[in-house]
Protein backbone atom coordinates (compact mmCIF):
# COMPACT_ATOMS: atom_id res chain seq x y z
CA UNK A 1 0.00 0.00 0.00
CA UNK A 2 2.76 2.45 0.92
CA UNK A 3 4.48 1.89 -2.43
CA UNK A 4 1.23 2.52 -4.31
CA UNK A 5 0.59 5.74 -2.38
CA UNK A 6 4.09 6.97 -3.24
CA UNK A 7 3.23 6.96 -6.94
CA UNK A 8 2.01 10.20 -8.56
CA UNK A 9 -1.68 10.46 -9.28
CA UNK A 10 -3.31 10.20 -5.87
CA UNK A 11 -4.34 6.54 -6.15
CA UNK A 12 -7.06 5.07 -3.96
CA UNK A 13 -7.04 1.32 -3.31
CA UNK A 14 -10.15 -0.87 -3.18
CA UNK A 15 -9.57 -4.25 -1.54
CA UNK A 16 -12.06 -6.96 -2.52
CA UNK A 17 -12.15 -9.45 0.34
CA UNK A 18 -13.79 -12.84 -0.23
CA UNK A 19 -13.83 -14.15 3.35
CA UNK A 20 -10.36 -15.66 3.04
CA UNK A 21 -9.06 -17.24 6.29
CA UNK A 22 -5.64 -15.60 5.92
CA UNK A 23 -6.53 -12.44 7.85
CA UNK A 24 -6.42 -10.11 4.83
CA UNK A 25 -9.77 -8.56 5.72
CA UNK A 26 -8.64 -7.41 9.17
CA UNK A 27 -5.45 -5.86 7.78
CA UNK A 28 -7.45 -4.11 5.05
CA UNK A 29 -9.92 -2.77 7.61
CA UNK A 30 -7.03 -1.31 9.62
CA UNK A 31 -5.82 0.50 6.50
CA UNK A 32 -9.32 1.86 5.95
CA UNK A 33 -9.35 3.40 9.42
CA UNK A 34 -5.85 4.85 8.91
CA UNK A 35 -6.64 6.21 5.43
CA UNK A 36 -10.32 7.19 5.40
CA UNK A 37 -11.69 7.53 1.89
CA UNK A 38 -8.49 6.21 0.28
CA UNK A 39 -8.56 2.47 0.98
CA UNK A 40 -12.12 1.10 1.16
CA UNK A 41 -12.73 -2.63 1.62
CA UNK A 42 -15.48 -4.54 -0.16
CA UNK A 43 -16.41 -7.52 2.03
CA UNK A 44 -18.03 -10.42 0.22
CA UNK A 45 -19.87 -13.20 2.01
CA UNK A 46 -18.03 -16.10 0.35
CA UNK A 47 -15.44 -17.02 -2.24
CA UNK A 48 -16.92 -17.22 -5.74
CA UNK A 49 -13.75 -17.10 -7.79
CA UNK A 50 -11.43 -14.46 -9.16
CA UNK A 51 -13.80 -13.33 -11.90
CA UNK A 52 -16.74 -12.70 -9.58
CA UNK A 53 -14.49 -10.76 -7.21
CA UNK A 54 -13.23 -8.56 -10.05
CA UNK A 55 -16.75 -7.88 -11.34
CA UNK A 56 -17.83 -6.84 -7.83
CA UNK A 57 -14.77 -4.61 -7.50
CA UNK A 58 -15.31 -2.99 -10.89
CA UNK A 59 -18.96 -2.28 -10.10
CA UNK A 60 -17.99 -0.74 -6.79
CA UNK A 61 -15.35 1.46 -8.45
CA UNK A 62 -17.83 2.63 -11.08
CA UNK A 63 -20.43 3.37 -8.41
CA UNK A 64 -17.84 5.41 -6.50
CA UNK A 65 -17.34 7.51 -9.62
CA UNK A 66 -13.78 6.70 -10.67
CA UNK A 67 -12.84 7.43 -14.29
CA UNK A 68 -9.85 5.06 -14.39
CA UNK A 69 -9.60 1.66 -12.71
CA UNK A 70 -6.37 -0.31 -12.39
CA UNK A 71 -6.81 -3.99 -11.62
CA UNK A 72 -3.91 -5.82 -10.02
CA UNK A 73 -3.28 -9.37 -8.95
CA UNK A 74 0.46 -8.87 -9.36
CA UNK A 75 0.86 -9.39 -13.11
CA UNK A 76 1.52 -7.33 -16.27
CA UNK A 77 2.43 -7.97 -19.92
CA UNK A 78 5.26 -10.44 -19.46
CA UNK A 79 6.03 -11.46 -23.04
CA UNK A 80 5.70 -8.37 -25.25
CA UNK A 81 9.52 -8.06 -25.24
CA UNK A 82 10.38 -11.72 -24.94
CA UNK A 83 10.16 -13.73 -21.73
CA UNK A 84 10.48 -11.42 -18.71
CA UNK A 85 9.76 -13.58 -15.69
CA UNK A 86 12.07 -14.15 -12.73
CA UNK A 87 12.09 -17.23 -10.44
CA UNK A 88 9.41 -19.17 -12.32
CA UNK A 89 9.91 -22.90 -12.79
CA UNK A 90 9.87 -24.24 -16.35
CA UNK A 91 6.48 -25.93 -15.88
CA UNK A 92 4.69 -22.68 -15.02
CA UNK A 93 6.36 -20.82 -17.85
CA UNK A 94 5.35 -23.49 -20.38
CA UNK A 95 1.77 -23.54 -19.01
CA UNK A 96 1.45 -19.76 -19.25
CA UNK A 97 2.86 -19.58 -22.77
CA UNK A 98 0.75 -22.54 -23.91
CA UNK A 99 -2.41 -20.87 -22.54
CA UNK A 100 -1.66 -17.73 -24.55
CA UNK A 101 -0.92 -19.65 -27.76
CA UNK A 102 -4.08 -21.74 -27.38
CA UNK A 103 -6.20 -18.64 -26.77
CA UNK A 104 -4.66 -16.85 -29.75
CA UNK A 105 -5.40 -19.84 -31.99
CA UNK A 106 -9.04 -20.16 -30.91
CA UNK A 107 -10.05 -16.51 -30.53
CA UNK A 108 -7.72 -14.68 -32.89
CA UNK A 109 -6.54 -12.32 -30.14
CA UNK A 110 -3.21 -10.80 -31.25
CA UNK A 111 -1.82 -9.99 -27.79
CA UNK A 112 1.29 -11.59 -26.31
CA UNK A 113 -0.06 -12.08 -22.77
CA UNK A 114 -3.79 -12.77 -22.49
CA UNK A 115 -3.79 -13.95 -18.87
CA UNK A 116 -2.24 -10.88 -17.27
CA UNK A 117 -3.91 -9.61 -14.12
CA UNK A 118 -2.47 -6.10 -14.30
CA UNK A 119 -4.62 -3.83 -16.49
CA UNK A 120 -5.85 -0.25 -16.53
CA UNK A 121 -9.39 0.42 -17.72
CA UNK A 122 -11.15 3.60 -18.70
CA UNK A 123 -14.60 3.94 -17.17
CA UNK A 124 -16.20 3.93 -20.61
CA UNK A 125 -14.42 0.68 -21.51
CA UNK A 126 -15.61 -1.12 -18.37
CA UNK A 127 -19.15 0.02 -19.06
CA UNK A 128 -18.86 -1.08 -22.70
CA UNK A 129 -17.67 -4.66 -22.13
CA UNK A 130 -20.86 -5.51 -20.22
CA UNK A 131 -19.93 -6.70 -16.73
CA UNK A 132 -23.41 -8.22 -16.37
CA UNK A 133 -22.64 -10.47 -19.36
CA UNK A 134 -19.28 -11.82 -18.13
CA UNK A 135 -19.65 -15.56 -17.44
CA UNK A 136 -16.18 -16.60 -16.25
CA UNK A 137 -15.44 -17.08 -12.57
CA UNK A 138 -11.78 -18.17 -12.58
CA UNK A 139 -8.66 -16.97 -14.36
CA UNK A 140 -10.56 -17.13 -17.67
CA UNK A 141 -11.90 -13.75 -16.58
CA UNK A 142 -8.65 -12.10 -17.72
CA UNK A 143 -9.07 -13.57 -21.20
CA UNK A 144 -12.80 -12.88 -21.42
CA UNK A 145 -12.57 -9.18 -20.57
CA UNK A 146 -9.73 -8.71 -23.06
CA UNK A 147 -11.69 -10.60 -25.72
CA UNK A 148 -14.79 -8.48 -25.15
CA UNK A 149 -12.75 -5.28 -25.40
CA UNK A 150 -11.06 -6.46 -28.59
CA UNK A 151 -14.31 -7.55 -30.24
CA UNK A 152 -15.87 -4.17 -29.49
CA UNK A 153 -12.97 -2.38 -31.17
CA UNK A 154 -11.71 -0.77 -27.98
CA UNK A 155 -8.08 0.32 -27.95
CA UNK A 156 -5.84 -2.23 -26.23
CA UNK A 157 -2.14 -1.58 -25.62
CA UNK A 158 0.40 -3.84 -23.92
CA UNK A 159 3.05 -2.40 -21.62
CA UNK A 160 6.10 -4.60 -20.93
CA UNK A 161 7.12 -5.45 -17.37
CA UNK A 162 9.55 -7.75 -15.61
CA UNK A 163 7.51 -10.18 -13.52
CA UNK A 164 8.97 -11.40 -10.23
CA UNK A 165 7.48 -14.52 -8.69
CA UNK A 166 5.78 -14.00 -5.34
CA UNK A 167 7.80 -14.35 -2.15
CA UNK A 168 4.94 -15.84 -0.14
CA UNK A 169 1.94 -18.05 -0.89
CA UNK A 170 1.43 -20.32 -3.86
CA UNK A 171 -0.39 -20.40 -7.17
CA UNK A 172 -4.08 -21.30 -6.99
CA UNK A 173 -4.16 -22.84 -10.49
CA UNK A 174 -5.66 -26.34 -10.42
CA UNK A 175 -7.33 -28.81 -12.78
CA UNK A 176 -10.71 -27.07 -12.47
CA UNK A 177 -9.28 -23.69 -13.42
CA UNK A 178 -7.43 -25.18 -16.39
CA UNK A 179 -10.61 -26.97 -17.50
CA UNK A 180 -12.66 -23.76 -17.33
CA UNK A 181 -10.05 -22.00 -19.43
CA UNK A 182 -9.92 -24.71 -22.11
CA UNK A 183 -13.69 -24.92 -22.60
CA UNK A 184 -14.33 -21.26 -21.83
CA UNK A 185 -12.08 -20.02 -24.62
CA UNK A 186 -14.15 -22.02 -27.11
CA UNK A 187 -17.33 -20.60 -25.59
CA UNK A 188 -15.90 -17.12 -26.01
CA UNK A 189 -15.21 -17.76 -29.69
CA UNK A 190 -18.87 -18.71 -30.14
CA UNK A 191 -20.17 -15.73 -28.15
CA UNK A 192 -21.61 -12.69 -29.86
CA UNK A 193 -20.16 -9.77 -27.96
CA UNK A 194 -22.54 -6.87 -27.48
CA UNK A 195 -21.81 -3.47 -26.00
CA UNK A 196 -22.95 -3.14 -22.42
CA UNK A 197 -24.91 -0.32 -20.96
CA UNK A 198 -23.91 1.95 -18.12
CA UNK A 199 -25.91 1.32 -14.97
CA UNK A 200 -28.22 4.11 -13.98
Amino acid sequence: MSQIRQQPGGFHVLVVYDASPDGTGAIADELTSELPGEAPVLHRARKEGLGRAYVAGFREALQLGYDTVVQMDADGSRYVRGVNVVNWDLKRLILSKAATRYTQAVTGLPYTDVTSGFKAWRRAALEAIGLDLVFSSGYLFQIETMYRAHQLGLRVAEVPIIFYERNFGRSKIDVGIIGEALTGVVRLRLTRVERGRARE
